[in-house]
C-alpha cells in the first residue's frame, strides 16, 4: 500500500493502477467509502488505456483515523497534496456523492489548470433546499440537518441489487467506518453550495443521477447543466438505480463514462 503524509501530519492511503502512459483518472468516493468501491471502474478504465488514481480520505479506509480536518475544503487540500506528491500534470476527475463536492471545492481553491474533465455522480451543486432552490436533498432544510445526519447511517442508498462479485469485493476490502467520529464531515458536506463554481470550470462535465435515488431529485443534472454552460457537458439518468450507479449498474456506468472521456478532452 502507498501512503503520503499531509502538511498537517495525516497519513493518506492511495493506489495507482493501469498503464504508466495512460491519461490519469482520479476517482473520489463518497462519505463512508473506501477505494474498493471503484473496482469495477478501475478494471474498465485500465483496459481502455487509462491510469487510475484512488485515495482513502482521512478517517476513511486505510488512511489515518482522526478528528482533524474533517471538512470538505481540507479533503480538497488533501487531493491537491496527493496530485503534487505523485506529480500528476493533467487528470480527469470522477466524484461520487461527497466526492463531487470535493472535486468542485478543489476547482474553487486550486483552479482547473490540471483538470481535463469532470464527472459527478448523484450530487447536486447545493445539497439543502432553501428559498427557491428545490433541487437538493429530498425533504431537507437547514432545520432538518442534524436529524438527517443522525439518520444517514441507516438509509439504504442502493435500489438495484449488487452482484455477488461486487458484494464479495466490498467484503474482502472492508474497513470499519466510524460514523460518530466523522459526523462533522457529513455535516460540513451537507451545507456545501458550489453553484458559483460551475460556470467557472470551463471544462466538459458529465452529470450523472440515479432516477430512484433516495437522496436527490433525478432531474438535478438539467439544472446543473444550465448553471455550468459548457457546450460539451452532458447529463445522464440511470433508470431503476439509487444513489450509487457506478456499483448498481456498473456496465452502463462504465460505458457512459468511457464515451465521455474519449470525446477528445485533452
Amino acid at each position: 500500500m502507498s501512503f503520503f503524509k499531509t502538511n498537517d501530519g495525516i497519513r493518506i492511503h492511495y493506489q495507482w493502477d493501469g498503464p504508466f502512459d495512460g491519461q490519469v483518472v482520479l476517482l473520489l468516493g463518497g462519505y463512508s467509502s473506501n477505494i474498493s468501491t471503484w473496482l469495477p471502474q478501475v478494471e474498465a478504465l485500465n483496459t481502455a488505456g487509462y491510469r487510475t488514481l484512488r485515495m482513502d480520505y482521512r478517517s476513511h479506509g486505510n488512511s489515518d483515523k482522526t478528528l482533524q480536518g474533517l471538512r470538505i475544503a481540507r479533503l480538497a487540500m488533501d487531493v491537491q497534496e496527493l496530485i503534487k506528491t505523485v506529480n500528476v500534470k493533467k487528470f480527469h476527475v470522477v466524484g461520487h456523492s461527497m466526492g463531487a463536492s470535493v472535486a468542485e471545492i478543489y476547482v474553487s481553491l486550486f483552479g482547473n489548470q490540471k483538470v481535463i474533465s469532470l464527472t459527478t455522480e448523484d450530487q447536486p451543486p447545493k445539497l439543502l433546499n432553501e428559498g427557491t432552490w428545490t433541487t437538493g436533498l429530498k425533504e431537507s432544510s437547514m432545520t432538518q440537518l442534524a436529524s438527517f445526519t443522525d439518520r444517514f447511517p441507516r438509509i439504504k442508498l442502493t435500489k438495484k441489487h449488487l452482484t455477488d462479485e461486487i458484494k464479495r469485493n466490498l467484503s474482502d476490502y472492508y474497513t470499519p467506518f466510524d460514523f460518530k467520529l466523522t459526523r462533522p464531515l457529513l455535516l460540513d458536506g451537507l451545507v456545501q453550495d458550489w453553484r458559483d463554481v460551475l460556470p467557472l470550470e470551463y471544462r466538459p462535465h458529465l452529470f450523472l443521477s440515479g432516477d430512484d435515488s433516495p437522496l436527490y431529485p433525478s432531474d438535478y443534472p438539467e439544472v446543473a447543466l444550465k448553471l455550468q454552460g459548457d457546450a460539451k457537458s452532458i447529463g445522464y439518468h440511470f433508470m431503476g438505480v439509487g444513489h450509487v450507479p457506478h456499483l448498481e449498474s456498473f456496465d452502463e456506468f462504465n460505458k457512459i463514462l468511457l464515451v465521455f472521456l474519449k470525446q477528445g478532452h485533452n
